[in-house]
């Protein structure tokens, strides 16, 4: 289905946005997330999914940072979490996944052996609450 066709051809964010609300069809969302051109009403559409299938593919194709963590934000699987704090290129990735982890051995790991300072600094924090 056309993007189009659904948000119409207006370049008004307000009014995309407003249509977004309306729309119950996963199937409509995931086309919007993946196809529509502005990255604010594809953060509006990850919002709405909750399949982690999905939402790991957005986290690794989507070409806009904001993108991937509000994807991350909706990632309900553990597992893929981890992957994502540990492996994803993005230190803003990984430290939406990190925020969303409650396995303490994980986060120490990724605390002692982690270079980049904010997510080593994230990861230590997290740490620290849960334990």
């Amino acid at each position: 289905m056309k993007i189009t066709r659904l948000l119409g051809d207006s370049s008004d964010f307000r009014e995309k946005s407003k249509k977004i609300d309306g729309i119950s069809d996963l199937d409509m969302l995931k086309d919007i997330a993946l196809n529509e051109s502005d990255y604010r009403i594809r953060i509006k559409a990850v919002r709405y999914i909750s399949d982690d299938d999905f939402l790991r593919q957005v986290i690794y194709d989507d070409p806009n940072r904001n993108v991937k963590v509000a994807a991350v934000d909706n990632l309900t699987n553990h597992q893929y979490l981890k992957v994502i704090a540990l492996n994803h290129q993005n230190c803003h990735v990984r430290i939406a996944a990190i925020k969303k982890l409650d396995d303490a051995s994980l986060l120490s790991d990724i605390a002692k052996n982690e270079s980049n300072r904010s997510v080593k600094k994230i990861a230590f924090e997290k740490m620290k609450k849960i334990m």
